[in-house]
C-alpha cells in the first residue's frame, strides 16, 4: 500500500487514510491526488493538513506523485492536492523587475524565486514568439507546443520539456485492451494566422499571412480535416516562427484518428518490455504502450499498435489502472463542457493521437 507524507510527517501515523487516489498526465505531470481521513467534519483538524503544504505519494521508498495540498478536508474529511504545474496560472511571466517578458526562461526563474515550488535545470525552448503580458502557465504551454514537447513535473519535482516517446515501454497482453476510433476532434491540416507586418507610430498590425502544416499521408488515409488556429493575439511573428506553432499543433494534437476510450488494466496484463509484472503505482503518463492483437487505426489486422499514454488514473490497492491514451474526444457531459476552448486555448498544450501501428 502507498503512504502519503505532508510536510514531513507520515499522515498514516496521524490517521486512518483510505481512498487515496492520484493521477498522472503527459502534459503537467503530477495532476492530482485525493484521500479521506477519519476524522469527523468540523473537529479540530491535523496541524500539518493546512493549505499550501508539501504532498509526497511512496510506493515503497519510491516517491511516485508529489504537490502541494488544496483542500485540507475540514469540511469533509476529504483532501485534496494538486501538482507543482497548476501553480503556475498564479505567476506572471516577468523579470526580476516585474516587467513582461516573453523569454519563459526568465519567467520560471523569477517564479521560482517568487515562491513557485519546481525545481528548474535552465532547458525551457527559446525563440518563443513575444506576447503582451501573460500568466506563466500560457507561456509555458506555448513554449512546449512551438517546439512539439510537452512541460512536465513528475515526483520528482524537475520541470522538464519533452518529446513524446517512439519506442513502447510497456506491453499489454493480447486480448486485453480494445481501442475505438472517431474522425471527431482530429486535424490533417492546421492554418494559423498571424501578424506578418507591422507599421506607424505606435506599431499596428499592417499585414498577415497563414502558416501551413499537413500530414497528406494521413490525409489520404482517413480524409482531410482542416484545424483554423488565430495567432493574431502573439504580436508580429516571422514565417518560420508561424510555421513552428503550426508544427507543433499538429504533432501534439495528431494527425490520426480520435480515440473514444480508455483501458483499464491489472499488473498481470501490463508488463515492461522484459515481460515483468509492472509496478501500477509507479506507472505514469508519457510513456508508449504496446497493445497486442488489436487492429490498426485504417481497420487492417495487425500484431500491434503503439500508443502514448495521455493521463492516468489509480486507486491505491484496487489492483488496476486506468490509461486513457492521447487523443481521447470527450464522451460525457463533463468531458464536454471542460473541453470547450477558452480566448487563450489557441496555444495550449493539447494532448495527441499518439497512436501508430507498429
Amino acid at each position: 500500500m502507498a503512504r502519503v507524507r505532508v510536510d514531513g510527517t507520515w499522515l498514516h501515523a496521524l490517521t486512518k487514510v483510505s481512498d487515496l487516489r492520484w493521477k498522472h498526465g503527459a502534459d503537467g505531470g503530477c495532476l492530482e491526488a485525493s484521500w479521506s481521513i477519519s476524522q469527523r467534519p468540523g473537529a479540530f483538524s491535523f496541524p500539518v493538513l493546512r493549505r499550501g503544504a508539501e504532498v509526497e505519494i511512496f510506493d515503497g521508498i519510491i516517491r511516485v506523485w508529489y504537490g502541494r495540498l488544496s483542500e485540507p478536508g475540514e469540511d469533509t474529511s476529504a483532501c485534496l492536492a494538486v501538482g507543482p504545474l497548476s501553480d503556475a496560472s498564479r505567476y506572471l511571466c516577468v523579470t526580476s523587475a516585474n516587467q513582461p517578458t516573453s523569454s519563459v526562461n526568465t519567467g520560471i526563474t523569477q517564479a521560482i524565486v517568487d515562491g513557485l515550488k519546481i525545481t528548474y535545470n535552465g532547458d525551457a525552448p527559446t525563440g518563443v514568439p513575444a506576447t503582451g503580458p501573460q500568466y506563466l502557465d500560457a507561456a509555458i504551454a506555448a513554449a512546449a507546443t512551438s517546439t512539439s514537447t510537452r512541460a512536465t513535473v513528475r515526483a520528482d519535482g524537475i520541470l522538464r520539456f519533452e518529446a513524446d516517446p517512439t519506442v513502447p515501454s510497456l506491453v499489454i497482453a493480447p486480448g486485453v485492451a480494445s481501442l475505438g476510433r472517431t474522425d471527431e476532434d482530429w486535424a490533417t491540416h492546421v492554418y494559423c494566422y498571424y501578424v506578418s507586418a507591422v507599421s506607424g507610430t505606435p506599431s499596428a498590425p499592417s499585414a498577415w499571412a497563414t502558416a501551413l502544416a499537413s500530414a497528406p499521408d494521413q490525409a489520404a488515409l482517413y480524409g482531410r480535416a482542416t484545424l483554423f488556429v488565430d495567432l493574431t493575439d502573439r504580436g508580429l511573428l516571422t514565417s518560420a516562427q508561424a510555421g513552428a506553432i503550426a508544427t507543433g499543433i499538429l504533432a501534439k494534437t495528431g494527425a490520426r484518428l480520435s480515440i473514444t476510450n480508455g483501458l483499464t488494466v491489472t499488473s498481470a496484463q501490463l508488463r515492461d518490455v522484459g515481460g515483468q509484472r509492472a509496478s501500477l503505482a509507479q506507472v505514469t503518463a508519457g510513456r508508449m504502450v504496446r497493445l497486442l492483437g488489436v487492429r490498426t487505426p485504417d481497420g487492417a489486422g495487425s500484431s500491434v499498435v503503439d500508443v502514448v499514454i495521455g493521463s492516468t488514473d489509480y486507486l491505491d490497492g484496487s489492483g488496476q489502472i486506468t490509461l486513457n491514451p492521447l487523443g481521447m474526444v470527450p464522451r460525457n457531459f463533463a468531458d464536454v463542457i471542460a473541453s470547450i476552448p477558452k480566448a487563450d486555448d489557441s496555444l495550449e498544450s493539447t494532448p495527441g493521437a499518439g497512436i501508430t501501428a507498429a
